[in-house]
C-alpha cells in the first residue's frame, strides 16, 4: 500500500493492490472460490477501501493508520456484503450452467453461520489474553514457558482442554504484526456491526448511507478520533446490541 498525502508535487494518490491465493484454475474447471474464501476477499478489500478513499494530507494519518482498536472495523464491516442474498446473487452462479446461488442452499449457509459462535469468541478473546499476557506480564528469563502460559489461559477461558504438544505461540504470527494489539479485532468487530446496523435500516446499497460512511469513516483516516467518527456516523452513542445479533447471541434471555 502507498499512502495517500500531499506532497511538494501535488497529492499524491493512494495506491492498494491485493494479492490472494486463490485456488488455481485446472483443466476441467476455473478457479472457484468457497464462500469462506469470498468473506476473506470481501474483508480484505474492506481494508482496500479503507486505503483509496482516504482524503487525509498526511500520510500517518492516511486510509488505514488508524488506531489498532478500529483498523479492522471497515474490514470486518464488509464482510457482511457477502451473507446478503441480493448481494451474492449477482455474482454466485454455478460456472457451468450460470444459475445462481439457490435461496435454499443461502437460507441452509445463513442458519449454520453462528454455529459455534460463542466458542469462536471465546477463542478470539483467549488469543487476545495470550497476547496481552506475553507482552506485559511474561518474563522471558522466569522460571514460567510460554506454553505454560498458553496451558493456564486456555483452561480458564475456553471450554476444552489444552492438547499437551501443539505451541500454538509458534504459528501466532498476530504476536508480532499486532504486538499486545490482537483484541483489536474483537474490539473492531463490535464498531463493525454497529456500523453496518445502520446499512441494515437504510438498505444495504442506499447510496446515502454509503456516501456518509465514505466520508465520515473511510475518508478521514486517523485525522480525527475514531470513536468520535463512529459516534457521527451512528448518530448516537455506540453499543454492542448489534455485534450480538451478527452472533446469534441477542436472544439469550428467551
Amino acid at each position: 500500500m502507498i499512502s495517500g498525502k500531499m506532497t511538494n508535487a501535488g497529492y499524491q494518490m493512494p495506491v492498494a493492490s491485493l494479492v490472494c491465493n486463490f485456488p488455481k484454475p485446472t483443466e476441467s474447471q476455473p478457479s472457484l472460490l468457497p464462500h469462506s474464501e469470498v468473506e476473506t476477499f470481501f474483508h480484505e478489500f474492506g481494508h482496500v477501501l479503507h486505503n483509496v478513499l482516504t482524503k487525509s494530507q498526511l500520510a500517518s494519518f492516511s486510509g488505514t493508520s488508524v488506531s489498532r482498536d478500529f483498523v479492522e472495523a471497515p474490514s470486518q464491516i464488509f464482510e457482511n456484503w457477502v451473507w446478503n442474498y441480493d448481494i451474492l446473487t449477482r455474482f454466485a452462479k454455478h460456472y457451468k450452467t450460470n444459475e445462481v446461488l439457490p435461496k435454499s442452499l443461502y437460507d441452509k449457509m445463513y442458519a449454520a453461520k453462528n454455529v459455534g459462535s460463542g466458542l469462536a469468541t471465546l477463542q478470539q478473546i483467549f488469543y487476545g489474553l495470550i497476547d496481552f499476557t506475553l507482552h506485559d506480564k511474561y518474563d522471558p528469563y522466569g522460571d514460567t514457558s510460554t506454553t505454560q502460559v498458553i496451558k493456564k489461559l486456555q483452561n480458564e477461558i475456553t471450554l476444552y482442554p489444552y492438547l499437551e504438544g501443539t505451541n500454538m505461540q509458534a504459528a501466532f504470527g498476530h504476536l508480532m504484526g499486532y504486538a499486545a494489539a490482537y483484541y483489536g479485532y474483537l474490539w473492531s468487530k463490535v464498531y463493525a456491526e454497529d456500523m453496518y446496523s445502520v446499512f441494515e435500516r437504510n438498505g444495504v446499497m442506499d447510496k446515502n448511507t454509503g456516501r456518509r460512511y465514505r466520508d465520515i469513516i473511510l475518508a478521514k483516516g486517523g485525522s480525527e478520533d475514531e470513536l468520535s467518527l463512529v459516534k457521527e456516523f451512528l448518530q448516537r452513542e455506540p453499543d454492542q446490541e448489534a455485534f450480538f445479533k451478527s452472533l446469534g447471541l441477542n436472544d439469550m434471555d428467551d
